[in-house]
Formats: structure tokens, sequence, C-alpha cells
């Protein structure tokens, strides 16, 4: 199972767990192993951007199994985040992860998938936040206030005209 969680600030922590080190051959992988897994395995975008890969350690679970964590540095705002778990491909024919994707704290957004190696990617529309709003409206009202500025700019410039072409027919 794959479970990823977007976090406020953009960032996602992805926990994976395997019932057994099988299917990543065997259960002697090193760190150096299981690091370049999570940099080169699994990809997290956002908005279609590749995010900056953490591997954040692993550990052995009941029996042979394994959990690996790692983050994703995810800029904050992302309209989407997709993740691509190339590593299914190599893996057995059969083999299926189920993969969650959940949005920010107090969020509802969540999308579960089943993944195998011929379909290896899911993507989390995320709701728009307070923070991109007020951006968003903050570029909004400055491009007014640059239109109104451009406005100005121009019926002065018309009034200085009309007022120097009086000025050379008065004479």
């Amino acid at each position: 199972m794959a479970e990823l969680e977007v976090q406020p600030g953009g960032r996602v922590d992805a926990r994976l767990t395997f019932a057994s080190a099988e299917p990543l051959h065997g259960a002697s992988l090193s760190e150096e192993d299981l690091r370049a897994f999570v940099l080169d395995g699994i990809d997290v975008t956002a908005d279609g951007t590749r995010c900056d890969p953490s591997y954040g350690g692993a550990a052995p679970t009941e029996g042979d199994g394994l959990v690996i964590d790692a983050s994703y540095a995810c800029p904050a705002g992302a309209a989407e985040i997709g993740v691509v778990l190339f590593y299914l491909s190599a893996l057995p024919r059969g083999h299926r992860e189920v993969v969650r994707i959940a949005g920010p704290p107090g969020s509802d957004a969540q999308v579960e998938g089943v993944l195998t190696g011929d379909h290896r990617a899911l993507t989390l529309a995320l709701p728009r936040s307070a923070e991109a709003d007020a951006a968003r409206s903050r570029k909004e009202r400055r491009a007014r206030q640059l239109v109104a500025l451009s406005a100005t700019f121009t019926v002065l410039m018309l009034a200085l005209a009309i007022w120097r072409w009086r000025a050379t027919r008065r004479r």
C-alpha cells in the first residue's frame, strides 16, 4: 500500500508498506538501495512538475514486511498532486498496489485506486485554498490598478495634446 498525504505547505509525505519484502527482491536491501528506490521508482508531481524527493528511512514490519517513508517538496497552492509508481513495471505481472492520496488536513479531498504495472499513475485534484484565492485576488487588484493608472495617463496626455493644439491656434 502507498499512502500520500499533502501537507498545508505543499510538502507530500509518503508511506509505502509492503506485506513482504519479496517484491523488492528480498529483505537484504541496503539503505542506499532503498534511497534509490524512492528517488528513482516514484514520481510525485504538483501541477505536472516533479517534486524533489527525500528518503525518510525504512523499518521492518511483522513477518518480512517493510515500511518506507519519503517526502516530496512540492510548492504550496498546487491544483493537483499526482503520483507515478514506476517500480510497478518491474514487479511480477499480477502485482497490485493500493494507493491513496489525501489532501491537506481539514480537506475532504482524497482519491484511492489500485495500480498495476500497466496503470501506474493516480492524481488528486485539490480544492482551492484560501491562500491561493488571496494571491489571485491581489493579482487581480494590481491588474485593475494598472489599467486605471494607464487610463489616467492616457487622459492626461490627451488633455495636454489638446491644450497645446489650442495654444498654437490662438497665435
